[in-house]
């Protein structure tokens, strides 16, 4: 078993606290999904509890002396070596049991030999996937493991957890991954950590039952304080009359003392009714937390010719292996492409073929002439790490610094947070400034290489959105079925079937 105590970390005196007293655990054979905004802290307390980082406060206890296997979600872009190296293990124990997990994971087709650095990232990501299993670790922390893998892979991970009698706790935004595994789910939001039974959908159940309940119990209070009030009021205007001295005959100077002891006393009630009034306000249930819509808006410079960009009879190989060939694709004006394919199809290397990184083997790639690119990288790495958000994009004048702030509000990066360095931000985090650079450019056309990866429910909703609504063209690669499905007027596959 795997637990913590107390635990709190406040990464930067800027950043302030992620989280605090945050207590947790994981049974053996148990799948716990946790989940929450960017930058909350899910990606830190993973590698508390790997051990990767020390808490500010608090502690992690191994009852069992139990064996941790970490997947990170940032995978090693850096190794030099072989794909057979970068498996290798020192237990030979392990190594039938890492390449069973090879061939589940469709790494069996890849050759061992073959150098790390030519993989795709999903193949990395179900390199280290197989490595981190293959160990046979007791406890697995797996953050964000769907991030890049295709759906036969994302369809593996499924089956491997809900047949696993390790523990595991992932962060992971996939919907119907979570509702496919979790037994339970905790959500890290304002720093604490809520706790629900059952999977993602059955914790947007419950949220919305307790904040309904909260929302009428909150509004009820509400009411009974603002009459409470009135009643102080109305009671201090009549005390206030009572010593006023009446017009005509009837004043009688005698009856003044009588009148200023009713007054005190409707004084001394005013005084009562403002106390349990008081106690009201201090009592009050908090506010349920209402979250502002995640609204993203593109400006673009309309095109004038009907296509943005032609492509014909495009082929591409690494030696003997071919990516793609006689690939042809006509993006037009307004509209949204989808590219699909397994990992390793070549969608990133097409990317780098379009924007002229890289030359085709054959083929030719036409864009129109006042068509103006923007890239969203894979690999989320367009800013400077030392420079702050706002330094990042770098607006000029007030009026684009308001556009900007009000573009990363929307994104849920407010007040002093636009002064976080970029190099504290989570991977989500980044991928939200980076949009809204492409948002401050001219761009009209862009391309997104796997957008949704590492973005949280509610910002993939919004960039679907967001897609529907640009007047320029998209092209996008993604393996997320359903944001293709709802977001793309014509889908290319390459590699085989999806």
């Amino acid at each position: 078993m795997l637990q913590a105590f107390g635990l709190s970390y406040e990464p930067d005196p800027l950043v302030g606290l992620l989280f605090q007293d945050v207590n947790l655990s994981v049974e053996p054979g148990e799948i716990v999904a946790l989940v929450g905004k960017n930058g909350t802290g899910k990606t830190m307390l993973l590698e508390i509890l790997a051990g990767v980082r020390r808490p500010t406060g608090g502690r992690v206890v191994d009852s069992n002396h139990c064996r941790i296997g970490y997947l990170p979600q940032d995978v090693d872009v850096s190794f030099g070596s072989t794909l057979a190296e970068y498996l290798e293990t020192d237990d030979p124990g392990m190594e039938a049991a890492l390449k069973r997990t090879m061939a589940w994971l469709g790494l069996d087709t890849v050759k061992l030999d073959q150098p790390y650095q030519e993989l795709s990232l999903g193949e990395r990501i179900r390199a280290a996937l197989a490595r981190v299993v293959g160990e046979g670790p007791s406890v697995l922390l797996l953050d964000e493991p769907t991030n890049h893998l295709d759906i036969e892979a994302r369809e593996w991970l499924i089956r491997f957890l809900q047949g696993t009698r390790q523990a595991v706790l992932m962060v992971c935004h996939d919907r119907a991954v979570v509702n496919a595994t979790a037994d339970r789910v905790l959500e890290l939001a304002n720093g604490t950590l809520t706790e629900y039974s059952g999977n993602y959908d059955d914790m947007v159940r419950l949220k919305e039952v307790r904040n309904a309940r909260q929302r009428e119990t909150y509004e009820k209070q509400l009411a009974e304080e603002r009459r409470l009030k009135n009643s102080v009021e109305k009671t201090h205007q009549v005390a206030s009359s009572m010593t006023k001295r009446p017009t005509g005959r009837t004043y009688d100077p005698k009856a003044k003392a009588f009148y200023a002891g009713k007054e005190a006393k409707l004084d001394r009630r005013a005084k009562a009714i403002r106390s349990r009034a008081e106690q009201v306000r201090e009592r009050l249930v908090e506010k349920p937390f209402e979250e502002e819509s995640t609204a993203l808006r593109f400006f673009a410079k309309p095109l004038r010719h009907p296509d943005a960009l032609t492509v014909r009879g495009l082929r591409k190989s690494y030696g003997e292996r071919e990516l793609f060939g006689n690939l042809s694709i006509t993006l037009g004006r307004g509209e949204r492409v989808a590219v699909v394919g397994p990992n390793g199809a070549g969608k990133t290397t097409l990317f780098r073929i379009l924007l002229g990184e890289e030359n085709p083997d054959a083929g030719t790639v036409e864009w129109t002439s006042d068509a103006a690119p923007a890239f969203l990288s894979q690999a989320r790495n367009a800013l400077d790490p030392e420079k702050t958000i706002l330094e990042a994009l770098d607006p000029v004048g007030e009026e684009q610094i308001r556009f900007v702030r009000t573009l990363l509000a929307r994104l849920r990066i407010r007040g002093d947070a636009v002064h976080k360095p970029v190099g504290v931000l989570s991977v989500g985090e980044r991928t939200k400034v980076e949009l809204v650079s492409m948002l401050m450019s001219p761009a009209n056309v862009l391309l997104l290489d796997e957008p949704t990866n590492h973005l949280d429910v509610d910002s993939m909703d919004a960039l679907e959105s967001a897609l529907k609504e640009f007047p320029g063209s998209v092209i996008f690669t993604s393996h997320d079925a359903t944001f293709v499905e709802r977001t793309a007027d014509t889908v290319v596959r390459i590699g085989g079937a999806d």
